[in-house]
């Protein structure tokens, strides 16, 4: 539950005021470049609109005036002393208010409560919700509940974005310690104005626009000239990269057509400073008030604007902001949350037309520093709105304050979300396309796209290579193609066809290498850097990179650089000067001798981020075609920049809004480009899912034909699963910001990240054909092998290694190496190896720090320190979207799951009724085979027999891998096409090395690094596959595939069809991952048991929306009679069976065989021990609960994690006990539900065993199993939010040990479980339980004695 509130808001607060909004609604403008430059010739006119729709009087004020009126700095916005009162949008609604009625009814009760100015230590874990699998029963905030408050008063109103959700995902700004003065200059080139007369003077391309100047009455000069006059001032400011204002605040209409109403605003407000109320009772508050400042007004003036007193504290170095009027400045430090975004407009003295402006009430979220920032021209119309995240780049003044105009410094909303350059640059055209790129992964194929991609191949090879030839070039053209051959499969061409086309090129590329790389002094080529530069001499001296990986959280932004290249460059006769600057190549040709805007976009923005990566100013870029033969130069304008920064920070909005509402950008409505659209039917679908029909989509018939076999319970089903899967991604997203996060807030606890590594040897390459490099990482202590006692801060790190390897990471996972100390991002890995002591990870090239020379760069990566943090993968995301999207396309496969899946009420699957004839050799198999007992043969029999599809209950220890493997043999023996799939690589290995065993051929498709070794030489990387023909053939031969249901998105699979698609563990496998192996049959088999754990949703919203229900328990609850259960068992005794069976089957599992019923431990040396010790290990007691209530067994907590030390040394007392009395510690497992129990017990044991927690034995098994409950109180309350009122966690726990079961826990406290409590009672009615007292148990000694041994490991 939240926090409880203290105090209330100021009553004055909710008064309300009668004034209407007379303002009109102002509609959005339309997105597109081009669409922009046709509608120049109406700027003017509708510029005039604007302006004296401004400039018409504001509202009165209330009757009733605002008690504690919000004040306006006057250092710059002295343009605005008579401004309306400043409102505070809601970015859901867009609505204009009455400023009077905002000021009226949103008061901050900051400004009521006190005079003095407050200070949040605000910190970034402050509201973070406690993860349950590191335990507690105790929820703090990770959201704020301030959209759900939203929502409940106004239900009707779609909240945009979901901003106070999404702003607990924050990317804190990395504090550089290195070439922080060239870091300073670079920011000062940003945050300076441009050069007069020079780069601003003639842009890329000539675009007359509208735009907004920042006036002061007090020092500017008249404003009432014509809109003209306006565009001719502004003209040096002309850029290719605007876009129509967005106009941010107009209400945004609903798919039905109903507008936004403005309560939304007010409550959002309200809601969002009540959060800020409710704050103090989990954060601290310190009172301070400057010497030098001035408590809040308590007047309000009528039609003025007042001041907002913030304080600053020096934390930077003074740099210019050119027409600001300050002493000094501070340096933005760390990402701000918007407190209240405030419209005004300013009122010259002499009269005239207002212009807009926004300000900006900011708190520093490291700092709790409140900061103020004034939005003036195209900036006023940023999307921004209460509970934002943005970030300043620029200068605050010694007042808090920070102008961000045409000429100054820039603002970044949504820092967070790090948005591709090629994203940005393609969005002009239509947005909407552009966020379903960024949400669906399609499994489109294109040869033009294909041959492009390899010619980028082959044109970097010859950079790096000294002196390349034609034939060098051509030789590596067939090594670039033997590498591409799945994708060529993919596109259906021949290997010799595009062979011939690359060949066709290479002496183009020979030539511009020779030209620019290998030239002499009198023969350096020039290239046309525009107008404004004129023709330059470039000579390429180094290639510093190949496909740079660049982020830059502190921009928004993130790029894959083509090449990276140290150049010189020599002008007008002047000596030349090198600089580093990025190469686009591109294989097409300018058009009409220019290039592109789009792909002028992408070299700026790939500019900046090399300037950010390279901690040095980086002002151009060359663009090399290779149709035309053609290299132009790209300069940096800071026009330009401006220009594409607000459009990455329209996208980044549309992109949070798609995440957070589901509303995608308007729909284009240019049928001449719509249709010939890749996402023509996705976007249609989308549309008339979300209200829209086929006037507001304006294609007509196109549309129509889209649609109409789309029915409002599609859209249901569609808004539904759309809606959970983005809340699981929100979940995820922000897990993946902890990366970000953490590198400014080291957290000692976190499992997904390790840290204080160094390169232990030499990279190597693997043998098979993915060339990848492999990097060992080790412990940066672990060098030196002899540690003295008192360096326990190596113990420590050496031991944290192993126990995040342990406990989080694991081979196959995708991961983000940086550097310590400079937080630098260097690449993106899989991990291959693990061990305690060491990681091994595989990149895609050799790894290179930013800036250097070969020469040096061995040393440098082997004395830098590394970080390696989990890359929480997004494009599952995408995948799932996709599927489900699929499902709802006009064809006859999606048609078929829609009728099965969607409609299942209507829709039984089908199964032949007639009679089996024993002339089926599949049938006769089946009845003949000795090894397979009844309900397996029925199991068999159901798959046999299915239409449609068929479901396998596999409860635990019932053989259904063996079931498998005998139904695959079956339907082989019919001819028969299977594709085999399962969420995870191991379960899809477990199943392929029976088969292997049974000689059955298979393909497996997958990355190499996460196949199981015995099953790499069935993948297409461990085969001599040279030509797409013999891709086909293998295909032709081979009936059986095999892939994770993520793993469907490979070219391999393109265009693929099977008989048959078996999903193993699809009780753990989401709906929209399950959808896209279904995709490619027309009939299915769902393997699973939705007893045992479900689907792994983090997103509790989601989870309680029903995201855990996967497809097998959807089908099962619908038709029970596609269910053929597997219920003789293998694996427990008959005691241990009991459980599970009274608990959650309902007596329906048995015994195999009498001798699986009456197994017992077999201990090789006679028992010698304590007492209770004894008693514990006894084999004719297959169960034990060992009860501590009556020791100091508390649970003890740091943080967000929850232990039980004394619980840890039980156990390692027991597991002691089992391997001094002949048990092998490989038939030992140890399991509990937390993360940090587990650990624990690894340090403690002294024995070799296998410890993990509950959700990672599912489908394990081991002869005994301990379990650790953890969770011990004096006090024992409901543990309902605990990982153990899990009951299918519980139910896993129970059927993992063959032959003996001994849990430690705590009596009183797991009683307060009712499911906890029935299986105590079980097992005190069969005399189990054991109540250890100080007098067995000698706590004291034997803590010392772990610990002792914990530190000599």
């Amino acid at each position: 539950m939240p926090p409880k509130t203290r105090r209330k808001l100021n009553p004055s607060s909710s008064k309300k005021s009668n004034v209407p909004n007379n303002q009109s609604q102002v509609q959005p403008s339309k997105f597109g470049i081009q669409h922009f430059f046709e509608r120049h010739s109406q700027n003017a006119l509708l510029a005039s609109q604007k302006l004296n729709h401004l400039s018409s009087p504001p509202a009165p004020p209330s009757a009733t005036p605002p008690t504690n009126p919000i004040p306006l700095s006057p250092s710059k916005s002295n343009a605005a002393s008579n401004g309306t009162v400043s409102v505070s949008p809601n970015p859901n609604l867009h609505s204009h208010s009455s400023p009077a009625t905002e000021a009226a009814d949103e008061v901050s009760p900051l400004v009521s409560k006190s005079t003095s100015l407050k200070r949040f230590n605000f910190s970034p874990g402050m509201l973070i919700k406690q993860s349950q699998d590191d335990g507690g029963d105790e929820v703090t905030w990770k959201i704020s509940p301030v959209n759900e408050r939203l929502l409940a008063v106004s239900k009707h109103t779609p909240v945009l974005p979901d901003s106070s959700k999404h702003n607990s995902f924050l990317i804190h700004q990395c504090s550089q310690t290195k070439g922080i003065n060239t870091a300073a200059k670079f920011d000062k080139w940003l945050s300076s104005p441009s050069p007069k007369g020079k780069a601003d003077k003639k842009p890329l391309l000539q675009a007359n626009r509208f735009g907004l100047k920042r006036l002061n009455p007090f020092q500017d000069k008249e404003v009432g000239d014509s809109i003209a006059d306006e565009n001719t001032c502004l003209s040096s400011r002309q850029t290719p990269f605007c876009t129509p204002p967005s106009l941010p605040y107009c209400p945004d209409k609903l798919a039905n057509g109903v507008a936004s109403h403005p309560l939304g605003l007010k409550q959002h407000k309200k809601a969002l400073l009540e959060l800020l109320d409710q704050v103090e009772d989990v954060i601290s508050v310190e009172d301070f008030v400057s010497s030098e400042s001035e408590p809040y007004s308590s007047k309000a003036q009528e039609g003025m604007s007042k001041e907002i007193p913030v304080t600053a504290d020096s934390i930077g170095n003074d740099v210019s902001m050119g027409t600001t009027n300050k002493v000094s400045g501070t340096s933005s430090n760390g990402y701000f949350l918007v407190l209240e975004v405030s419209e005004k407009q300013t009122f010259p003295e002499s009269g005239g037309s207002q212009w807009p402006y926004k300000v900006l009430r900011l708190v520093n979220e490291k700092s709790g520093e409140e900061r103020a920032v004034y939005l003036w021209e195209e900036w006023s119309y940023s999307v921004i709105a209460p509970g934002d995240t943005v970030n300043v780049i620029g200068e605050f003044d010694e007042e808090g304050k920070c102008n961000v105009d045409h000429e100054n410094n820039f603002l970044i909303v949504h820092p967070d979300i790090l948005v591709s350059g090629t994203r940005v640059a393609g969005s002009f055209s239509c947005p909407r396309r552009t966020v379903l790129d960024e949400r669906l992964r399609c499994n489109e194929h294109s040869t033009a796209a294909l041959i492009g991609t390899l010619l980028h191949q082959i044109f970097q090879a010859g950079l790096v290579k000294e002196s390349p030839t034609v034939h060098f070039l051509e030789e590596y053209a067939r090594i670039v193609l033997q590498k591409n051959m799945e994708s060529l499969y993919a596109c259906g061409v021949n290997e010799h066809e595009i062979y011939k086309t690359l060949t066709e090129a290479i002496p183009k590329l020979v030539n511009w290498i020779g030209l620019f790389k290998d030239t002499q002094e009198p023969q350096v080529p020039t290239v046309d850097f525009g107008s404004d530069n004129g023709a330059k001499k470039v000579e390429v001296l180094e290639v510093i990179d190949i496909e740079e990986l660049a982020w830059a959280p502190k921009y928004g932004l993130k790029g894959m650089i083509d090449v990276s290249v140290r150049v010189k460059v020599d002008s007008g006769g002047k000596e030349g000067h090198e600089k580093i600057m990025p190469l686009e190549f591109k294989t097409g040709k300018m058009a009409n001798g220019q290039a592109s805007a789009e792909h002028c976009a992408q070299v700026i923005l790939y500019s900046l981020l090399m300037s950010e990566r390279y901690l040095k100013h980086i002002d151009s870029g060359l663009l090399y075609y290779l149709q035309s033969d053609q290299t132009q130069g790209i300069i940096v304008r800071r026009s330009d920049l401006v220009g594409l920064i607000m459009r990455r920070n329209e996208l980044a909005h549309d992109i949070l809004k798609a995440l957070t509402t589901q509303q995608l950008p308007p729909m284009l409505q240019i049928p001449s480009m719509c249709k010939g659209c890749r996402h023509l039917d996705v976007c249609t679908l989308y549309h008339k899912a979300f209200g829209g029909n086929t006037e507001s989509s304006g294609l007509g018939d196109i549309f129509d034909s889209h649609v109409h076999h789309f029915s409002n319970a599609h859209g249901v089903f569609l808004r539904h699963w759309d809606q959970l899967i983005d809340l699981e991604a929100r979940e995820m997203q922000f897990a993946k910001k902890e990366i970000w996060r953490s590198h400014n807030h080291k957290n000692e606890n976190s499992t997904g990240c390790l840290s204080s590594l160094v390169l232990d040897e030499l990279p190597q390459q693997e043998s098979h054909k993915e060339n990848r490099f492999i990097y060992h990482f080790v412990c940066r202590y672990s060098r030196t092998n002899n540690l003295s006692g008192s360096d326990r801060n190596s113990i420590s790190a050496a031991s944290s290694l192993t126990k995040d390897l342990d406990c989080s990471l694991k081979s196959g996972d995708y991961v983000i190496l940086s550097t310590e100390s400079g937080h630098q991002f260097v690449a993106t890995g899989i991990i291959v190896e693990l061990s305690p002591d060491r990681v091994s990870v595989s990149f895609s090239k050799g790894l290179r720090l930013p800036g250097g020379n070969l020469s040096s760069m061995r040393e440098k990566l082997l004395q830098e320190v590394w970080r390696i943090d989990k890359d929480e993968i997004m494009t599952s995301f995408s995948v799932m979207r996709f599927n489900l999207i699929q499902m709802f396309l006009d064809n006859e496969q999606s048609s078929h799951l829609r009728k099965m899946i969607v409609d299942l009420a209507v829709n039984a699957p089908r199964f032949d009724s007639g009679c089996i004839f024993s002339q089926d050799p599949a049938i006769s198999y089946i009845w003949s085979e000795k090894s397979l007992n009844d309900d397996q043969r029925r199991a068999i029999l159901k798959i046999l027999t299915a239409k449609d599809y068929a479901l396998i209950l596999g409860m635990p220890g019932t053989g259904k891998t063996s079931t498998m493997v005998h139904a695959v043999k079956a339907l082989l023996m019919r001819g028969a096409s299977i594709l085999l799939t399962s969420y995870t690589n191991s379960a899809v290995d477990n199943l392929l090395i029976k088969l292997k065993s049974q000689g059955i051929d298979f393909v497996r498709i997958g990355r190499h690094e996460s196949v199981h070794e015995e099953i790499k030489g069935h993948c297409f990387s461990g085969m001599n596959i040279n030509s797409v023909e013999e891709i086909k053939l293998k295909f032709d031969q081979v009936k059986v595939v095999a892939v994770t249901c993520l793993g469907i998105t490979s070219p391999l699979l393109s265009g693929k069809k099977f008989d048959v698609c078996i999903i193993d563990e699809a009780g753990q496998t989401t709906l929209p991952v399950s959808l896209g192996p279904l995709m490619f049959s027309s009939t299915f088999v769902l393997v699973g048991d939705h007893y045992q754990l479900p689907p792994l949703i983090q997103s509790t919203e989601a989870r309680e929306k029903g995201m855990g229900i996967s497809l097998f328990c959807r089908l099962s609850e619908a038709h029970s009679h596609a269910i053929a259960p597997l219920q003789s068992q293998y694996r427990m005794c008959q005691s241990i069976m009991e459980l599970s069976n009274a608990l959650i089957y309902g007596d329906r599992l048995r015994c195999g065989s009498p001798e699986i019923a009456n197994a017992e431990l077999k201990f090789t040396k006679p028992i010698s021990c304590s007492s209770w010790l004894k008693i514990v290990l006894n084999p004719s007691e297959p169960v034990i609960f060992v009860n501590t209530d009556m020791l100091p067994a508390l649970e003890a907590r740091d943080q967000k994690t929850v232990n039980n030390p004394m619980e840890a040394y039980i156990i390692a007392e027991i597991t002691d006990g089992l391997v001094n009395n002949g048990i092998e510690g490989k038939d030992i497992g140890i399991i509990t539900p937390y993360n940090s129990q587990a650990s624990f017990i690894r340090h403690t044991c002294k024995a070799s065993v296998e410890t993990h927690t509950i959700d990672r034995y599912q489908g394990r098994d081991k002869d005994c199993i301990l379990v650790s409950f953890v969770r011990s109180n004096v006090n024992p309350r409901s543990c309902s939010a605990s990982l153990l009122a899990d009951w299918h966690r519980i139910n896993v726990a129970l059927t993992r040990p063959k032959k003996k079961l001994i849990m430690v826990g705590s009596w009183r406290t797991l009683s307060k479980v009712p499911m906890l409590k029935l299986l105590i009672d079980k097992i005190d009615e069969q005399s189990g339980i054991l109540s250890l007292s100080n007098d067995d148990f000698n706590h004291q000694t034997l803590a010392l004695q772990r610990c002792s041994w914990s530190q000599i490991r």
